[in-house]
């Protein structure tokens, strides 16, 4: 882990922690996770196992609220939106996700409170980790429309974040385009004052902090991109959005949440999205190895990688 993501992650948890975790950063650069929960010890998550630090004690509901200070900058108001979502991002791309006690107003989340348990993961810039799919989304020099597939925490983010370097920087399998990415949670180029953070590529455009649906569509029109990029699909408005782009010629690089393409046909929308073939490629990453192509499928849903 670089010194500055150190930095990054350190400068938002309670004082007391920071050294036992500097330490264990030190010790195992690829942690993914760290979680914090009132009443118990400190965890840090890599592969999908957790482990209890143990020598940091029992976290008190004030080490909580100390982070939650240091997360939101002292302005829990200013947050408010984000934290109705459940989380929200820091800088260096990194997501704060939250448990506590939910405040309803109409049947919908106004705001969430008695926060008791913090749950951080940590941005990812594996570079050239998207070398080995290149020759999958390439078709004689021309980007395939690509959906990048897994369960939450398996590196899709880090996945896309790397594809659209190589995608705008050009590469051996084709030349370099003109890249759009809609960022809406920060996490993809972790945006400071517009400019991101991380290198996505040379012909790249970022618009931070917009709702997918009108970024996708607003890009479109002001940027003219060649590609377009987005994390976590779901919506049926994302699903419309992007058969509009489709139709105009723009290329797609896309994530969505499932843990098979049986998984993802299943849902609403994205079985339509599948009948018109819209997407050429789809790359279900490995469950057990994180940021790893378990398979790739084409737009008929054949295995065309084991």
């Amino acid at each position: 882990m670089e010194k500055e993501k150190y930095g990054e992650i350190l400068s938002v948890l309670p004082i007391r922690l920071r050294s036992v975790m500097e330490s264990r950063m030190q010790e195992d650069p690829r942690l993914q996770e760290i979680r914090l929960r009132t009443g118990r010890p400190a965890g840090v998550c890599r592969d999908g196992k957790e482990v209890f630090l143990t020598e940091t004690g029992l976290l008190t509901a004030a080490d909580i609220q100390e982070t939650m200070e240091f997360v939101s900058r002292f302005s829990m108001y200013a947050y408010e939106d984000e934290l109705r979502q459940g989380y929200l991002t820091i800088r260096g791309g990194h997501r704060v996700g939250i448990a506590g006690k939910v405040v309803l107003q109409q049947g919908l989340i106004r705001s969430v409170r008695d926060i008791s348990g913090i749950h951080i993961r940590i941005a990812g810039a594996w570079k050239d980790c998207a070398l080995p799919v290149l020759p999958w989304v390439y078709e004689m020099g021309d980007l395939i429309n690509t959906l990048i597939l897994s369960p939450p925490g398996k590196g899709k983010t880090t996945l896309l974040r790397d594809l659209i370097r190589l995608v705008s920087d050009g590469n051996h399998d084709g030349e370099g385009l003109s890249v759009s990415v809609v960022d809406e949670r920060g996490e993809i180029g972790a945006c400071e004052r517009g400019v991101p953070q991380h290198d996505l590529g040379m012909r790249t455009d970022v618009l931070d902090g917009c709702p997918k649906v009108h970024g996708m569509r607003m890009m479109l029109r002001s940027m003219s991109p060649q590609v377009i990029a987005v994390d976590e699909i779901g919506s049926m408005s994302d699903l419309e959005a992007i058969m509009e782009i489709c139709g105009c010629g723009c290329r797609i690089l896309a994530t969505a949440h499932a843990d098979s393409l049986e998984h993802l046909v299943q849902k609403e929308g994205f079985s339509r999205l599948y009948q018109q073939q819209l997407f050429g490629r789809y790359l279900l990453l490995d469950e057990q190895k994180v940021g790893k192509i378990r398979a790739v499928y084409d737009e008929k849903g054949e295995k065309i990688l084991r």
